[in-house]
């Protein structure tokens, strides 16, 4: 019986990019998206961020908005602002809730608004949901 190689060829895992300031946030949201499947790497802040979308080319940027230096919205912005990274959906956390934020992350062109604590039971199934609806 002849085979094809291709039958169990693994399904390349989709790649999130994290960024935040805050290194227990993305130590514990990378435990749990990789548990779930998905291959993460991370930035401390904007501009390294900037650099991992070039260097990783990931499904979707889950991105703090607020962060030193440039901030979440700045990132985004640069993101949206450039066509090879326009089309990656970008799901924004914070711990500030408010209409104005909320608002200028829609604005700016985020496909979701999440707010801390984040439910990392529920995180890996809502991002899986913004990356079928928003692929790039």
């Amino acid at each position: 019986m002849k085979l094809s190689i291709y039958m169990n060829a693994p399904t390349p895992r989709k790649k999130i990019l994290l960024v935040d300031d805050d290194p227990s946030i993305l130590k514990v949201l990378s435990v749990v998206l990789e548990k779930s499947g998905y291959e993460v790497h991370t930035a401390h802040y904007s501009l390294p961020a900037l650099f991992a979308v070039a260097r990783t080319d990931p499904d979707l940027v889950l991105a703090d908005l607020d962060m030193p230096i440039m901030d979440g919205f700045g990132l985004i912005r640069q993101l949206k602002g450039h066509r090879e990274t326009a089309e990656i959906p970008v799901v924004a956390i914070s711990g500030h809730d408010t209409p104005e934020s909320r608002k200028t992350a829609q604005d700016v062109g985020c496909v979701a608004y999440l707010t801390k604590p984040i439910d990392a039971r529920a995180l890996p199934f809502q991002l899986a949901g913004y990356i079928k609806a928003h692929p790039h």
